[in-house]
C-alpha cells in the first residue's frame, strides 16, 4: 500500500512518456511538443504512458492510430488537439482528453498522467478486438500449426520463401509491413519489404492515406489550408499572387532546420538534433532581423559544425545515390540539385536575380550530398531574407517550394515516391532508412497531385 503512492510521486517528478501521431495540421505543433522540457516523446508506443494525437487524421489512419493505442501498456491515456471538426478520431477513442488548443498540449498530457497514475482517469481500454492474428496457433499436435514441427501444410502456417541474397546463398525472406506512425518514416508512409536479414530485396510502397482528403469532392469540407502541410501555404499562395521573398525564404529555413533536427534524432544524435529544433523556432516570420530571430551567422556555425561531424558523413557517405539522369523528371529541387541537376524556379524571377540569388549544387547525389545541399541552402537563404526588404515575387504560376518546384504538374515527393523500390532495393534496413531521411518526403504533399489519385492540384483551388 505504500510502495504504489511512492512509486506515483516519483513518476510525476519526471517527464511524461508520450507516443506523438501528427495528422494534418499537426507537424509543426508536433515539433514544438519534442522541445517540451515536460514530456519525453518516445520512439516507440510500448513504453509511453500517453498517446498524443496532433492534428486530423484521415479514415486510412485511424485503424493504424487504433493499433498503436493497443500496444502501449496500462494505465494509458490519449490526449488529442485537431484544428478540424472533421475529424472521425473523437469517436474511436472512448476516454480521450480533449485540448482546448494546441498550446495546451503539454499541460493536458501531463494533466493525464497525473490523474492516471492518482486513479481519477480511467485507463483508457484495448479498442482492437482481442484475436489472434495468427489463425494456425495451437493448430496441430503441438500447437504449432502444421503437421510436422516445422507447420505448414496441412494447417497453413506461412513459412519463409527462400530467395538468392546478394552472395548468392539461398536464404529465408521474410515479410516485413512498417508505417505508417513509424518515427524513422514519412508520416503516413507504408513499406511492405521483404528482408534476408537485415537486408531488403524487395519494396513495395503502399497506398497514400491522405488521398482522400485531396480527392475530396466536397470544397467546403476540406481546404487546401487543411490538406497541404503549413511550410506550403505561402508558396502555393505566391502561385497566384505576389508574395514577399523574405517570407518565402524564412519558410524554407524553418522547413529545412525542422527536417535536419527529426533526421539527426533519427540518426541517435538526438541532443544535436534538438538544438536543431530549437534554432528552427526562432525563424521568426516577422523578419530576419527581429529581436531574438535566427541569424546567418547562426547557421553558418551550425553548418561548419555538422560538416566537421564524422558519424554524420560516415553513415550517408555514398548512400541512396541518385544520378541525374534518375532525377531529370523532377524539374529541380534539393534532392536534383544535390546531383548535379541546375534547376530552381527562382533564376526565372528577376527579383530573385536581382539580389544575386544563385542556386546550391552538389554532385554526388548521395544522402550525405543532400544533407549538406539543405544546410547550405538555408543559411543561403537567411542571407536573402536579410537584403529582400519588401522585395515581392514577380512571377507566378510557378514557384521553387522546399522540397521542390511547385505549379509545374506534380508536386515533388509525389515525382520521388515511385523511384523509392528500385532505389532502396539491396540497401540493408539502416541505409535505407538514412536515405528515406535524405528524400525529404511528405505524403500530405504528394497526395494533392498523385496521378490517377482524382486530386486537384492545390494551386488550381
Amino acid at each position: 500500500m505504500v510502495v504504489r503512492p511512492l512509486l506515483a510521486r516519483l513518476a510525476k517528478k519526471a517527464p511524461v512518456p508520450v507516443f506523438l501521431i501528427a495528422g494534418i495540421g499537426g507537424d509543426e505543433i508536433a515539433d514544438r511538443l519534442r522541445l517540451d522540457e515536460r514530456l519525453q516523446v518516445m520512439d516507440s508506443p510500448r513504453p509511453a504512458m500517453v498517446l498524443m494525437i496532433v492534428g486530423r487524421l484521415t479514415s486510412g489512419l485511424n485503424g493504424a492510430a487504433l493499433q498503436v493505442h493497443d500496444q502501449m501498456a496500462e494505465p494509458r491515456a490519449v490526449v488529442r488537439w485537431s484544428p478540424s471538426r472533421l475529424d472521425a478520431s473523437a469517436a474511436i477513442f472512448p476516454h480521450l482528453v480533449a485540448a482546448e488548443a494546441a498550446a495546451a498540449l503539454g499541460r493536458a498530457a501531463v494533466a493525464a498522467r497525473d490523474d492516471l497514475l492518482a486513479g481519477r482517469l480511467p485507463s483508457s481500454p484495448p479498442l482492437l478486438p482481442d484475436v489472434d492474428p495468427n489463425p494456425w496457433r495451437g493448430v496441430g499436435p503441438w500447437g504449432q500449426g502444421g503437421a510436422g514441427m516445422t507447420g505448414g501444410v496441412p494447417y497453413g502456417r506461412p513459412l519463409p520463401e527462400r530467395a538468392k541474397d546478394r552472395d548468392g546463398l539461398q536464404l529465408d525472406q521474410l515479410l516485413v509491413r512498417v508505417g505508417p506512425f513509424m518515427p524513422a518514416l514519412p508520416e503516413g508512409l507504408t513499406l511492405e519489404v521483404k528482408l534476408q536479414g537485415d537486408v531488403i530485396q524487395d519494396v513495395v510502397v503502399g497506398e497514400n492515406p491522405f488521398l482522400e482528403e485531396a480527392g475530396s469532392e466536397s470544397r467546403q469540407e476540406v481546404s487546401p489550408a487543411l490538406v497541404a502541410p503549413a511550410d506550403l501555404a505561402p508558396f502555393l499562395a505566391a502561385l497566384r499572387v505576389p508574395v514577399a521573398i523574405a517570407e518565402l525564404e524564412l519558410v524554407r529555413v524553418r522547413h529545412h532546420l525542422r527536417w535536419l533536427g527529426h533526421t539527426l534524432r533519427i540518426h541517435g544524435l538526438t541532443a544535436l538534433g534538438r538544438r536543431v529544433l530549437a534554432l528552427s523556432a526562432r525563424v521568426h516570420l516577422g523578419g530576419a532581423g527581429a529581436r531574438g530571430a535566427l541569424a546567418t551567422a547562426d547557421v553558418a556555425e551550425l553548418r561548419r559544425s555538422l560538416e566537421r561531424n564524422f558519424t554524420l558523413a560516415w553513415v550517408t557517405r555514398g548512400i541512396g545515390r541518385l544520378s541525374a539522369d534518375q532525377l531529370a523528371a523532377l524539374d529541380g529541387g534539393p534532392v536534383a540539385r544535390a546531383a548535379g541537376v541546375e534547376r530552381d524556379e527562382r533564376l526565372a524571377d528577376p527579383a530573385y536575380l536581382a539580389l544575386g540569388f544563385e542556386p546550391v549544387t552538389r554532385t554526388r547525389g548521395d544522402a550525405l550530398a543532400r544533407w549538406r545541399l539543405r544546410l547550405h541552402e538555408a543559411e543561403r537563404s537567411l542571407r536573402l531574407a536579410e537584403i529582400a526588404g519588401d522585395g515581392m515575387t514577380t512571377v507566378t504560376g510557378a514557384v521553387e517550394g522546399p522540397t521542390g518546384p511547385l505549379g509545374r504538374g506534380l508536386a515533388p515527393s509525389s515525382r520521388l515516391l515511385p523511384l523509392l523500390p528500385d532505389l532502396l532495393t539491396g540497401l540493408d534496413w539502416g541505409d535505407a532508412v538514412s536515405t528515406l531521411l535524405s528524400l525529404d518526403l511528405d505524403l500530405r504533399e504528394a497526395a494533392l497531385t498523385t496521378p490517377g489519385s482524382g486530386a486537384v492540384p492545390a494551386w488550381a483551388w
